[in-house]
């Protein structure tokens, strides 16, 4: 199968998590993962049902919009999901209809995330973080995977073994690029602003 280019799905505002004592790898500095188990979303962010069929926002304002606190404790993610979904041994073919749309030039690329929905709705686990992946996978300090050739793999070995031995959460499972929107540097005064 030729490998298809992956689908821009949207936007979604998270508190990113630092190292943690869960996450015992020296690499990992924080955990960047699709999931909200460790890096949560704002609070109450699906009770505003403003989020698209993807459970993500179709614009960044939108995303912005379902903050109720300070939003200076938020990074903007964005996401870009391969169309493809991993259950157990298979690899099939998934239509992705994203409404999405917006630049991603201010954003930086952090590595790929393997997650896990298991009905169409939000997305649940990423076995690299919720279930200690990072000790078994080559993970960076955003506890993602650098490499398309290894997620790809890792992806489809985590979706096997979750199916044929029941060792990581139940499939099916989903690839995703994920990226950041970079904050700007402060300025200082010696610069006149």
């Amino acid at each position: 199968m030729t490998r298809p280019e992956p689908v821009f799905i949207g936007y979604f505002p998270k508190r990113t998590t630092g190292h943690t004592h869960w996450i015992n790898n020296p690499v990992v500095e924080e955990v960047c993962s699709v999931s909200e188990c460790l890096s949560e979303g704002p609070p109450n962010w699906i009770d505003k049902w403003k989020h698209n069929d993807r459970w993500v926002y179709d614009t960044e304002e939108m995303a912005w919009s379902v903050i109720d606190d300070d939003r200076k404790a938020y990074d903007m993610y964005a996401y870009k999901m391969f169309p493809i979904v991993f259950d157990g041994a298979k690899e099939e073919p998934w239509a992705i209809g994203s409404t999405a749309r917006g630049d991603l030039s201010g954003y930086q690329f952090l590595g790929f995330d393997i997650v896990n929905r298991t009905c169409d709705s939000t997305f649940e686990c990423s076995p690299l973080s919720c279930n200690g992946g990072f000790n078994q996978y080559p993970v960076n300090r955003h506890c993602l995977i650098d490499d398309l050739e290894d997620a790809w793999r890792i992806c489809r070995e985590i979706a096997t073994e979750a199916e044929e031995q029941g060792s990581w959460e139940p499939g099916p499972y989903y690839l995703v690029a994920v990226h950041r929107k970079k904050k700007k540097a402060p300025v200082s005064p010696a610069d006149g602003a």
